[in-house]
């Protein structure tokens, strides 16, 4: 009897032991019983009795396994990688991020008019949400309330079930040019040159189709014009163009970048008297956000459509990179045909040893990761950076040309980024303003800059 308790209170310790872990290897558990039956060690009645607790306690297991697999699906994974908080759900249909960015500008300018002074600003305070619904279906809704007002930026549906295919619909940017296609995050100098404010196309309301490879981009759309409704007694503006990028070279740290981009804009304002289209105006800053003015402008009457046309190029040769476009814009006019254009070059070197970094299948550049990051023991990476940009907003032979700048803006910059995610920019700008067809004198606009930007 002493020896049958012992080996009953062994297989119960056994029981006990096994059951614990992933359905407790209860089948196991009652072959080990049945042997124990079998050979004698144990009595019928002990072992009805422990093969029902193994059986009962399998029953529990196999509910909890099964609760825990009903509750895994419907949570989801949180990372923090990058920086980026996202949430993505445990089949991977499903995902969604939210971030944004702040830029806060502080600038010291000089105008030998008088007519700015020194400034500061919140340039940019965006937030974002953006994410998948059942893999193909993308969405983005970005909005900025830098300078305590809301302004609509991405808000849009994309179907990317057509690969490599991607179709947008909503208010995104149409593609054109290559520093216009690369984020605000991401460009070298605090801004854009001042073609940019002339020639580039931005964020429209439409739908666009956009493909690239290894080595290439393309990307076509149709658009109206923005978020609000402004047909008021008229259509709508709307227009239609097309970009296409090519990469002979594309490595990591190399890389050579070619581009060309067509864009054809109809106007459709209320016909003024006589018959004539709405006056349009041009203008742009002198690559200073802060400043008041915008000096570089021209307004031209009966303006029907314009037409523009972009080339640029662009190398990464390790820490040492170039880029440079240029663009023209014809109006088509009720009375005279207007044409400007406009170029910029430049070019920056890593005194750190990173490169910038390239992508080809959209035909424009990403983040730069410093080799070291402050707060992990390094230094950052540091770049300094030098453009000439040079824009032309006045034809001779235009009749309808009521104002038409033109000038060259110089601008060198020193980057600092601490980390992936924070940089610090210093940029020192000269601006020539030139006021042909009349009397005006040149006017000359320097400006200190700094900036503090982080993006999460």
């Amino acid at each position: 009897m002493k020896n049958k308790t012992s080996s009953l209170f062994v297989a119960a310790t056994l029981l006990s032991a096994t059951v614990s872990p992933v359905l407790a290897n209860n089948e196991a558990m009652l072959n080990l019983l049945q042997v124990l039956r079998d050979q004698g060690t144990i009595s019928s009645e002990n072992y009805r009795l422990l093969a029902n607790a193994a059986k009962s306690d399998k029953e529990a297991t196999e509910k909890v396994v099964n609760k825990v697999k009903e509750i895994e699906k419907d949570t989801a994974t949180v990372s923090l990688k990058g920086g980026h908080l996202k949430f993505k759900s445990r089949d991977g249909l499903f995902s969604a991020q939210v971030g944004g960015r702040i830029m806060a500008d502080y600038a010291s300018i000089s105008d030998d008019r008088n007519r700015d002074g020194d400034g500061s600003e919140m340039r940019r305070s965006r937030i974002f949400l953006k994410g998948k619904i059942v893999n193909d279906w993308n969405y983005k809704a970005q909005f900025d309330f830098a300078e305590d007002s809301l302004t609509t930026k991405d808000l849009y549906i994309a179907y990317k079930g057509f690969k490599p295919v991607t179709l947008t619909l909503g208010n995104h940017k149409i593609s054109n040019g290559l520093e216009e296609n690369t984020s605000s995050k991401y460009i070298t100098f605090m801004e854009r040159s001042t073609i940019n404010d002339i020639f580039a196309v931005g964020r429209k309301n439409g739908l666009s189709l956009a493909t690239g490879g290894s080595n290439w981009s393309f990307m076509t759309g149709l658009h109206m014009d923005g978020v609000s409704n402004n047909n008021v007694d008229q259509n709508e503006d709307y227009g239609y163009g097309a970009r296409l990028t090519f990469a002979p070279l594309s490595e990591k740290s190399k890389a050579l970048h070619l581009g060309v981009s067509a864009h054809r804009q109809e106007y459709e304002s209320t016909p003024l008297a006589g018959g004539a289209f709405g006056q349009q105006r041009f203008r742009a800053r002198p690559e200073i956000h802060t400043i008041n003015t915008r000096p570089y402008d021209t307004k031209i009457d009966g303006v029907d459509s314009a037409d523009t046309f972009g080339l640029e190029s662009a190398v990464v040769f390790g820490p040492f990179s170039a880029q440079a476009e240029y663009f023209s814009k014809d109006l088509n006019t009720t009375t005279d045909d207007v044409s400007f254009d406009g170029w910029y070059v430049y070019g920056s070197y890593f005194l750190t040893g990173e490169s910038r970094s390239y992508k080809a299948k959209k035909g424009s550049f990403g983040r730069v990761s410093p080799m070291s990051t402050v707060g992990k023991g390094g230094y950052g990476a540091w770049e300094l950076a030098l453009r000439y940009s040079d824009i032309d907003l006045y034809d001779t032979g235009a009749a309808v040309n009521t104002m038409g700048e033109e000038g060259d803006v110089t601008t060198i910059g020193l980057n600092w980024y601490a980390t992936p995610n924070v940089r610090f920019m210093a940029n020192y700008v000269m601006a020539n303003v030139e006021y042909p067809g009349t009397t005006n004198a040149d006017e000359d606009i320097k400006a200190f800059q700094l900036r503090a930007q982080v993006d999460f």
